[in-house]
């Protein structure tokens, strides 16, 4: 970027016959009117391709959540296969991957975001790989993050029922020394 992503990324995309897995940290609907990317991953879905699309959820990124909460409900109204990833319930951080995996064959490793500017005015740089072998290793990962349990927004425990564990794990050590001691 900005010499020729855009058009490699729509043209990889554009080259599914099977299969399309997006794992991206977040993603602009609104630019040029609609993302292109977004539009090249919804003719494929309508084309018959599988895709699949996980977005990052980090509470503490707002405006990254309001964002992806649109390219979210758009993508389901396009019949899109969606998720967030909630990290607040995760042992991970983040989601920062910026990746395309299309047909089990072919991966984008990037530091591209999915916005008009990263792809247009900033440097940056992605790699296209063709071999099955380093496909199958991120399809396998993209699978993992897919099907983490963590996916409730909010399912983080707060602080005050942290503390009410502590004080029933406390409460239940104490009585377990106590009957021990009592019964010597």
């Amino acid at each position: 970027s900005p010499d020729n992503a855009e058009n490699e990324i729509e043209r990889f995309i554009s080259s599914a016959k099977k299969s399309i897995f997006v794992e991206q940290a977040y993603i602009e609907k609104d630019w040029d009117p609609t993302n292109p990317f977004l539009n090249a991953i919804v003719k494929k879905n309508e084309s018959g391709v599988e895709v699949k699309v996980l977005l990052n959820y980090n509470p503490e990124y707002e405006s990254t959540n309001e964002m992806n909460e649109e390219t979210y409900a758009y993508l389901k109204e396009k019949g899109i296969d969606v998720k967030f990833f909630y990290t607040n319930s995760s042992p991970l951080k983040n989601i920062h991957n910026k990746g395309i995996i299309v047909d089990g064959e072919g991966v984008l490793i990037s530091s591209i975001n999915f916005n008009e500017n990263s792809v247009r005015n900033n440097r940056e740089v992605g790699i296209i790989i063709k071999n099955e072998d380093v496909a199958e290793y991120f399809t396998n990962v993209f699978k993992y993050d897919w099907n983490a349990e963590f996916r409730e927004k909010g399912a983080v425990m707060d602080k005050e029922k942290i503390e009410m564990v502590l004080i029933g794990i406390i409460f239940g050590l104490a009585f377990l020394i106590i009957y021990i001691h009592w019964r010597r």
